[in-house]
């Protein structure tokens, strides 16, 4: 079962798109004008259509993906709410130190849930929780949006978390825009000018291009 749990709330088909691009010409605009406009950089038209998504992730990555700026966002709050049943997510292969983690974590949250039964508030009980700990929101933004987030996210330099997640929101929106948010469309690795995959290696060493494993996904 998937840590994230991915789900559309509501979206707005690509027909807005189209009449916003047809300004530019004076005349409708049909898939394949759509597509070439998109494919020569155009970006800017796709903001007419929005996606609203419901997703589950841990603190530490809610820190990188609010760093996208034209998304909105919606959080499960820490000053409202018990967070101590949320769960955790631990994403280290290492199997000794993924152990090490998971114990540090699940103290971290025993110590938070024993604050709130003393009744400590829980705004002040939050400053217990482990940047592991689970956290729901909403996030809405336009396809252009989406898409540029896409591209940096699904990418091998993202961390382990934030890529499965990316991942798994390329597959709700592909879905939805098949023609449009796309391995292609996107350019993932395309141009890429890093020495490495690795976000840790900073020497030039064989790259292993996630499009590549995208490719065989599909």
């Amino acid at each position: 079962m998937s840590d994230y749990n991915v789900e559309v709330i509501q979206s707005t088909d690509i027909e807005a798109v189209k009449i916003a691009t047809g300004k530019c010409y004076n005349r409708t605009i049909g898939d394949k004008a759509l597509l070439h406009i998109i494919e020569a950089g155009h970006l800017s038209v796709m903001e007419h259509s929005i996606a609203t998504l419901d997703l589950t992730c841990s603190q530490k990555v809610l820190a990188q993906i609010t760093r996208h700026r034209h998304f909105s966002f919606t959080v499960q709050s820490s000053r409202g709410m018990d967070m101590g049943s949320n769960g955790y997510i631990n994403k280290e292969v290492n199997p000794f130190f993924k152990e090490f983690i998971n114990n540090s974590i699940e103290t971290s949250i025993a110590n938070y849930n024993e604050a709130i039964k003393m009744g400590i508030p829980y705004e002040q009980a939050a400053y217990m929780l482990p940047l592991g700990s689970k956290v729901r929101l909403t996030i809405s933004g336009n396809l252009r949006t989406w898409m540029e987030y896409l591209k940096k996210r699904v990418c091998k330099r993202a961390s382990l978390e934030h890529r499965e997640l990316a991942i798994e929101i390329y597959d709700v929106l592909h879905e939805l825009y098949p023609n449009y948010i796309n391995l292609d469309n996107l350019g993932i690795c395309k141009n890429c000018k890093e020495a490495s995959c690795d976000f840790t290696t900073h020497s030039r060493t064989q790259k292993e291009p996630i499009i590549i494993d995208l490719k065989h996904k599909e």
